[in-house]
């Protein structure tokens, strides 16, 4: 009898539980399951974007199990600063399909774990990889790729991890009530936001040398491989070229090139007068509206191309 009690307990304690995992592999928020479930996958991507304290890892996800299902010969390394990049455009303008691996907060360490994952997968032929020069500062190689590829290799994982809950219960949210949900929404203030954080960078600012040591191991990989490597500068606001000009950053940041000329070609963006100034150009003072992106994409792979 006390047996029989026991194993009904067990059955009844088992069924949140398996509820819980079901809707998880229902809706799939981040498809690796590889089925679309109820929620459109239109809409799972725009839920990649809907808190900055979750896009990190969202992006970071849904990419690894999106290229390891297919992976793609030519890709973007980067952060949120490729977010809504027009790869259509891209491909226009330089006759080649490109992967966007650029992750929100990401750095050269997610730069070098999602190479190395790429190259894992397929034979690389063209790597462009955005570089940073207030990203080069000591203390901003947080780790955004280990808990999402933990995720990735033990598949069983996907069913309770806490991010991978919340994802599942946004995208049934969002999917019930879509005007309820917002996306990559900015506060008012954000531009001043930006602004303060950038003179808080460049005020305490100690360039980190071991970046170069793996953008080299990265270009050795490249050269091994045939690989086209190619490094972009991305433009900033003159209001934030401003803060670091001011800091008396120049002779780092001069450097800093020499040390990526070094290693493969590079194309600076990030100087006065290159791109326009005005606020519908920008959506904060580090990135550029879809369409100034359009415009990048001229200056880096088409004709307008600075030497």
């Amino acid at each position: 009898m006390m047996v029989r009690r026991f194993l009904l307990q067990c059955v009844l304690l088992s069924i949140p539980i398996g509820l819980v995992f079901g809707t998880v592999a229902w809706v799939d928020p981040y498809g690796l399951f590889g089925h679309s479930g109820p929620v459109p996958v239109e809409r799972k991507r725009l839920n990649l974007y809907h808190s900055g304290r979750t896009m990190a890892f969202s992006n970071m996800l849904w990419k690894l199990i999106e290229f390891q299902r297919e992976p793609a010969p030519n890709i973007l390394l980067g952060d949120s600063r490729l977010s809504y990049f027009d790869l259509d455009a891209l491909e226009q303008v330089s006759g080649s399909r490109y992967r966007n691996l650029g992750i929100p907060g990401g750095n050269y360490r997610t730069v070098r774990d999602l190479f190395h994952y790429a190259d894992s997968l397929t034979h690389l032929r063209k790597v462009c990889v955005q570089v940073s020069f207030r990203g080069l500062n000591q203390g901003l190689d947080w780790d955004l790729y280990s808990e999402a590829r933990g995720v990735l290799e033990k598949p069983y994982t996907y069913l309770y991890n806490r991010r991978v809950l919340e994802a599942t219960a946004l995208n049934l949210f969002s999917w019930t009530f879509p005007d309820r949900v917002t996306y990559d929404a900015t506060p008012p203030d954000q531009w001043q936001r930006v602004l303060v954080a950038e003179r808080a960078n460049a005020q305490d600012f100690h360039p980190d040398t071991t970046v170069y040591r793996s953008l080299r191991e990265l270009a050795a990989r490249c050269r091994q491989h045939g690989t086209e490597l190619l490094f972009v500068e991305y433009p900033t606001h003159p209001d934030v070229q401003r803060i670091y000009t001011e800091a008396g950053l120049g002779k780092e940041r001069e450097a800093y090139l020499t040390e990526l000329r070094a290693i493969a070609p590079v194309i600076d963006l990030d100087r006065p007068g290159l791109f326009s100034a005005e606020a519908d150009h920008w959506r904060d003072p580090l990135h550029l509206t879809t369409t100034a992106q359009r415009e990048l994409i001229d200056r880096v792979w088409g004709k307008e191309r600075p030497e």
